[in-house]
């Protein structure tokens, strides 16, 4: 792999997630970018919305020699908008959730839906190791 491996993982894991939930949802919009996605309010301009984002990753794994990244502990965080009905909201994070697991993501935090009378939003928070070398 190349020295800068470890900048890739989001867009693995998006790449990853996007094309399954396609296939799902053809609907779905999904992006990584907060810019021009969302309106002066924080909610997304296109319902329903999947929004993958990696959290600063860590380090792990160092050697004696500390001259290379071997692995870090990745976080990625994915939120979910819909403007029809929190069942729909549960189900596509719920469906996403299943894709990190697919990528041997540990789930930190659980899928939590929360509604009002016009949108429906929620948020899962998920973990992995990953090393120099591994295969998402």
């Amino acid at each position: 792999m190349q020295d800068n491996w470890y900048t890739q993982i989001q867009s693995k894991v998006f790449t990853q997630v996007e094309y399954m939930m396609k296939k799902k949802y053809p609907y779905l919009f999904c992006t990584t970018k907060d810019e021009n996605t969302f309106n002066d309010n924080g909610l997304p301009s296109d319902f329903p919305t999947l929004y993958l984002q990696e959290l600063q990753p860590v380090e792990t794994g160092q050697d004696l020699t500390n001259e290379s990244v071997n692995a870090i502990i990745s976080t990625i965080e994915i939120h979910v908008w819909t403007d029809t009905t929190e069942t729909e909201c549960r189900d596509i994070i719920s469906d996403a959730l299943l894709e990190m697991k697919k990528m041997h993501f540990n789930i930190v935090g659980m899928p939590f839906v929360e509604a009002n009378d016009k949108i429906a939003w929620g948020v899962i928070r998920c973990r992995r190791i990953i090393g120099n070398g591994d295969r998402l």
